[in-house]
């Protein structure tokens, strides 16, 4: 981080969460196209079987799927024994930064909040090939497509 924000979490003693929708990434907290597909064939199957039944409204995917990343905040740190000029150089501005040395566990540990938390390690996968669990609304915030696999090891909170 650069010398601001530190400066801002010994100040504060509180890191910074940004919200999933400002990242680089348009697809940044979203789900693959298997899940899609799937979304798809479950509210057809849906609407089939209702207009068998005789109501007149058809059911769409709920529009909460689109809005998440702007309601989510997220925090990266980059999981490596060592120190990466490639993260460094995508997280500061100038030549001039710090890196914070810590375990994911003492992280994790570190949370003193009675608002909802959701740690993971970030999976890079195939969104064309691979599928990630529909029942958990985070899901999408901890898996990204295999083109972002050169942050790899980088956690989210």
């Amino acid at each position: 981080m650069d010398f601001t924000k530190l400066v801002s979490l010994i100040d504060t003693k509180k890191l910074y969460f940004t919200r999933a929708d400002k990242f680089d990434d348009p697809f940044e907290g979203s789900y693959p196209k298997l899940n899609i597909l799937g979304r798809e064939a479950f509210f057809k199957d849906l609407n089939e079987r209702k207009e068998v039944a005789g109501q007149g409204n058809t059911f769409k995917p709920p529009e909460i799927f689109k809005h998440m990343p702007k309601y989510t905040a997220v925090n990266c740190w980059h999981m490596n024994p060592y120190e990466s000029v490639a993260m460094l150089s995508l997280y500061l501005k100038s030549d001039e930064g710090v890196a914070i040395q810590s375990t994911f566990s003492r992280l994790k540990e570190s949370f003193l909040t009675k608002e909802d938390l959701y740690i993971g390690t970030v999976k890079y996968i195939n969104y064309e090939t691979e599928f990630v669990d529909p029942t958990n609304l985070y899901s999408p915030f901890v898996h990204k497509r295999k083109s972002f696999e050169h942050e790899k090891n980088k956690s989210i909170g």
